[in-house]
């Protein structure tokens, strides 16, 4: 095992939401990025491959409008319940996050046992109060729009529209062309965080 995969591994175990502050003499955002570079320009895109990425793609382009469809249906019963008097929520938060797992690729190591190889954030929710015409343009950006802006005409994957969650994982993360072709289960989650916050006044007796 290498430096690059010593390191890959590692972040993994700790997770992405603290990424390492150095590596040796390195950044390790910096390494990570290395270790991606190298990786792709060692990938063969075989039609087999090809096709992989093709169906991670389609996949990740109908679960995330499901996701999004579902934050929607939630943010209109939490508006309701704000619009009750003396309402608990003054606020809310959705968000998403996606756990990627590759169980037998990495069924060496036993930390990552039912645990994702990848975390990330890749889509934002825009709230109701940004407006119909901004919230459709949004979607409409997400899930309507060809993302295949940073793909050459004729690379191999230049063939199929790209979502935008793939674009992510190929342009915005540090995950390689493998990585993506080894995911065996994807974990979408929509994550909902109400709020509540009270102020008052300090006596001056």
């Amino acid at each position: 095992m290498n430096k690059y995969e010593k390191l890959f591994l590692k972040q993994a175990r700790l997770g992405y939401s603290n990424l390492l502050h150095r590596y040796h003499d390195k950044n390790p955002d910096i390494v990570l990025r290395e270790r991606q570079h190298l990786a792709n320009k060692d990938f063969v895109f075989s039609d087999a491959t090809i096709k992989r990425l093709s169906d991670i793609n389609t996949l990740l382009t109908e679960r995330s409008e499901a996701a999004y469809e579902h934050a929607e249906k939630l943010e209109c019963e939490i508006l309701a319940l704000m619009k009750n008097p003396h309402p608990f929520i003054l606020d809310y938060e959705i968000e998403f996050e996606m756990s990627f797992f590759a169980e037998q690729k990495y069924a060496h190591v036993p930390s990552l046992e039912g645990n994702p190889f990848f975390e990330c954030r890749p889509m934002w929710f825009m709230k109701f109060d940004r407006g119909e015409i901004e919230r459709r343009e949004h979607k409409e950006w997400l899930f309507k729009t060809d993302h295949r802006e940073n793909i050459r005409e004729g690379h191999p994957i230049n063939g199929f529209c790209h979502c935008y969650l793939f674009h992510d994982l190929i342009d915005h993360t540090i995950l390689s062309y493998q990585d993506i072709v080894d995911i065996e289960d994807i974990w979408l989650e929509v994550v909902l965080t109400v709020q509540n916050y009270q102020s008052f006044s300090i006596s001056k007796d």
